[in-house]
Order: structure tokens, then C-alpha cells, then sequence
């Protein structure tokens, strides 16, 4: 296993949510919290180095060292569980968003995302932790490939967007042939400026389908340990 490998491996701790509905005028009657749905595992945080690049993970060491005297490069990965209903009401979308900041610094000294995996993907995978970086510091899932069907339109799974801004999402969708259940394992690449104090503020939301009601947007309490983590 490889020092990158063993920044992204899964936290310990993980959460469990409670979910809130957003109040819609057409829900004819209010709808209780729901809980055991989604759990996120505590976000894990590591900076990058010359020394994790000379150790094998790539040859990323020489941009690091290049960007040394303006930026630090965080990675911060966690992993987001969905749970299937046991009174048959699915998950139709739902999103996973993270807002970067620097407090009390002006706008041209905040982090940004640069770069954030998956991208893009048709289907779900088994979450295998196996991420590489190129030589600029960009993230590439070694173990899954986006593939365009031919001559039909795609039904992307999760799309991840916001590379290069301060808050970068990702947002699942669940089509005809595949379900939102299961794990799936986030990572970003932040950039911030060298020695600036740098958090993270994470937001998670989810629709629901039920029989009787149609959909229901939900939005998630979070814990003080995942609303808000300080990254440096």
C-alpha cells in the first residue's frame, strides 16, 4: 500500500444522520425526521509532501516544491454510506457539498478545490481507496473507468463538479438500473495559501420517493465533527 493509499483509507468513526425534511406549501401533512439512512465517516486530513512523492506514490514531488513557497496541498478524503429503507421509499438523488475557507482573508487568498475524484462515473464500485496523483497534483481513481456508451445518452450515477472554486459538490443520482445504496469514497485536493488557517464546512442532502407523498427533500443535521473541520 502506498503512503496515498493510506491517507485515503477509511476513518474509524463514522455518523449517523439525521435527515430533516424541507418544508414544501404541497406536503399535506409534516413529515418526521428519518434516521439510519446515510452515515459519513469522519473526514480524514493529511498535507502532502516531497517525502510521501519520494517514497513511490509519483513523480508529484517537484510540482510540490515548485508551489512551496505560496501554497500547501491538503488531502482530505470520507466516505458516505447509503442505506436502503426497510418501508421501500428510495433515495433518488442526493448531494454531498463542501465549502472551503480562510476566514478573515480576502478573496484572492482562499482555498480552492484543486482537484476532487470521482469526476464522473455511470455506475457505482466498490470503494477500493486506490487513488494516484499526476505530476500536477490532479486525483485518478486507479480502479475505474467512465466509459460513454455508444450512440445513447449516459445516466450518470454521481457527478463531482467545482474544481477550481471553494465549493466543490458531488451529486448522486439513481436511475432505472441502479439503486443509491452503499458506500461511496470522496476525496479533494485543496490548495491553500502557505500558513493560512483553512476549514471545511460539509453540507449533505437527499430526496426521498414515497408512495403516497411523491418526493421529499431532505436536508441533514450534522455534528459539530463533520459540520466544520479545520484543516490547518
Amino acid at each position: 500500500m502506498t503512503s496515498l493509499d493510506r491517507l485515503t483509507a477509511k476513518a474509524a468513526t463514522s455518523y449517523d444522520l439525521t435527515l430533516v425534511p424541507t418544508l414544501l406549501l404541497q406536503t399535506p401533512t409534516p413529515q418526521p425526521p428519518l434516521t439510519g439512512r446515510i452515515s459519513l465517516g469522519a473526514p480524514v486530513v493529511r498535507p502532502l509532501t516531497g517525502m510521501q512523492a519520494a517514497e513511490g506514490d509519483g513523480d508529484w514531488g517537484d510540482f510540490l516544491e515548485s508551489q512551496s513557497a505560496q501554497y500547501d496541498y491538503l488531502l482530505l478524503s470520507l466516505v458516505c454510506s447509503f442505506r436502503p429503507s426497510p418501508e421501500g421509499a428510495p433515495f433518488t438523488n442526493a448531494g454531498i457539498g463542501v465549502r472551503l475557507e480562510a476566514p478573515g482573508q480576502p478573496a484572492e487568498r482562499q482555498p480552492i478545490a484543486w482537484s476532487i475524484s470521482p469526476k464522473k462515473r455511470a455506475v457505482p464500485v466498490v470503494p477500493s481507496g486506490s487513488l494516484t496523483l499526476t505530476a500536477n497534483l490532479m486525483l485518478v481513481d486507479a480502479g475505474v473507468e467512465f466509459t460513454p456508451y455508444q450512440g445513447g445518452r449516459e445516466e450518470l450515477f454521481v457527478v463531482g463538479m467545482g474544481e477550481r472554486d471553494s465549493d466543490p459538490e458531488w451529486r448522486f443520482a439513481a436511475t432505472p438500473d441502479t439503486h443509491l445504496v452503499g458506500d461511496e469514497s470522496l476525496a479533494l485536493i485543496i490548495r491553500t495559501p502557505v500558513g493560512v488557517p483553512t476549514q471545511a464546512h460539509i453540507t449533505v442532502a437527499a430526496t426521498v420517493k414515497k408512495r403516497r407523498l411523491g418526493l421529499i427533500p431532505y436536508r441533514a443535521e450534522l455534528p459539530p465533527a463533520l459540520r466544520t473541520v479545520d484543516l490547518q
